[in-house]
């Protein structure tokens, strides 16, 4: 059963603002000494992704609980999981898959 509501749990993160999240964080990472992470504040995130900080920390919080990010030690950023760029690249395969099946069915 907890095996079921994990896919559930994932299915809902692909299809949601949580999902869309993930990806600007994944985009936001840069290399550091300690390796890669979001250096923005969640401020500078709120801002980037156009919501409020009160509408960015409920998302932050289903992205950490999901196992896709992850704080990066207290007050210095968040760093996207192997998991959470497996969620990207997964997603990312599956819409070229769908442009490419839509576009083939608008020429025949």
């Amino acid at each position: 059963m907890d095996h079921l509501n994990a896919q559930r749990g994932l299915v809902n993160l692909f299809t949601s603002d949580s999902f869309r999240l993930l990806c600007l964080l994944e985009r936001l990472q840069t290399d550091t000494l300690d390796g890669k992470r979001v250096r923005e504040s969640q401020e500078e995130i709120a801002e980037l992704f156009h919501v409020s900080k009160g509408k960015l920390n409920p998302l932050m919080q289903e992205l950490v609980a999901s196992g896709c990010i992850e704080k990066f030690r207290a007050r210095s950023g968040y760093t996207v999981t192997q998991l959470g760029t497996q969620v990207v690249d997964h997603i990312g395969k599956l819409a070229a898959m769908e442009e490419q099946s839509a576009a083939a069915r608008n020429r025949g």
